[in-house]
């Protein structure tokens, strides 16, 4: 900000005005006031220009630096007044999970309420597989998930009665979940000065958690009670390596089984030793390859995802523990989240085709 220079000469102008009243009567204490007040205001105006000119140089200087955004301003507050992912944390040695809904949201912050499989996958870095997968949500301890019966159509004779025998069922699939858990601490004064590290810890919880789904949906996993399957466990396995011949052979059976592969699944590695492999021509005419660490090196998935099904609890987990010994001397907290997953339901295994190297 630059100084400005009619207000000054204006303050100037009554000084002198004032000081000349002054020595008219040295006991005209109005007079002394007056020049009091507009030395100051000059002052002032000068004081605010320098500021203005270093907050200049600082900004300059961070955006030098690479920065986007200027740092916002400390401001302290009460404990009481963080959320992580929209909860209130609460004051607790140890974690204690408390249900992330609707319900449990403040008022102002139950707006922006979504389930958790689109949280996850809209989290960056999240879960790439979420949004490609049939979810389905559910707020009990057991998960539902419809299983679409595998059926074929034929050509009937104009009188012939249909006949119940051999018809395909459709069922209600039925199991428990295991729980994915992330992470994460930080300085508590931190938590307190400065509102927007709350947004970071929520991104970096969500993103962990994103990739630990996609991780049990590629993998499966157990928590040593509950044992849930993955694409891995659930699709047929043809032994070959990676190649252009193996990975149309795969979508090749995929179609065969009546379905539309949507999606090819590999290592960053495997892709890019495959991208360099193959005809740029021919790359427009394959599905999406989608490079995820989840997936085995030397592996590529060939699946129709849309034909396949996850449920998971509707609401995340969230936790805190402010008063935990290994923490409370460093004077830091930490914070959790967790989603729960199911079972991957395939209608039929030929919709996941697994092409791998044979051990």
């Amino acid at each position: 900000m630059t100084l400005n220079a009619a207000l000054a000469a204006d303050h100037i102008a009554k000084r002198d005005a004032a000081i000349a009243a002054a020595r008219k009567n040295e006991n005209d204490t109005a007079a002394l006031a007056a020049v009091a007040e507009h030395d100051a205001a000059v002052r002032g105006l000068v004081g605010d220009a320098v500021k203005s000119d270093e907050r200049a140089d600082y900004v300059n200087a961070v955006v030098a630096a690479g920065a986007a955004h200027l740092p916002d301003d400390v401001a302290r507050r009460s404990f009481d007044d963080v959320r992580i992912l929209g909860m209130r944390v609460g004051r607790t040695e140890t974690f204690s999970f408390v249900e992330r809904s609707a319900d449990a949201l403040d008022a102002l912050d139950t707006d922006n309420w979504k389930p958790a499989p689109v949280m996850l996958a809209e989290a960056p870095n999240g879960s790439q597989l979420l949004a490609r997968v049939q979810t389905f949500t559910h707020n009990s301890t057991r998960g539902y998930v419809p299983v679409v019966p595998q059926i074929q159509a034929t050509i009937t004779g104009r009188n012939d009665e249909l006949q119940p025998a051999g018809l395909e069922t459709g069922a209600i699939g039925t199991f428990e979940t295991v729980k994915v858990a992330a992470m994460v601490k930080a300085d508590h004064d931190d938590v307190q000065d400065y509102q927007q590290l709350e947004a970071s810890l929520d991104a970096a919880l969500l993103s962990a958690l994103g990739a630990g789904v996609d991780d049990v949906i590629v993998n499966g996993g157990t928590d040593g009670d509950i044992t849930v399957p993955g694409l891995m466990g659930l699709g047929i396995v043809t032994p070959a390596s990676v190649s252009v011949a193996s990975v149309l052979s795969a979508l090749a059976r995929v179609k065969t089984a009546r379905a539309v592969p949507d999606t090819i699944l590999m290592h960053p590695d495997t892709e890019a030793a495959f991208l360099g492999a193959i005809d740029g021509a021919l790359l427009g005419k394959l599905p999406e390859i989608i490079a995820i660490p989840s997936v085995p090196a030397d592996t590529a998935i060939v699946a129709a995802l849309g034909n396949t099904a996850v449920a998971m609890r509707e609401n995340l987990g969230v936790a805190s523990a402010t008063d935990h010994p290994d923490l409370f001397y460093k004077d830091q907290v930490a914070f959790a989240g967790r989603a729960r997953i199911g079972d991957v339901v395939v209608a039929n295994a030929a919709h996941v085709q697994i092409v791998k190297t044979a051990a």
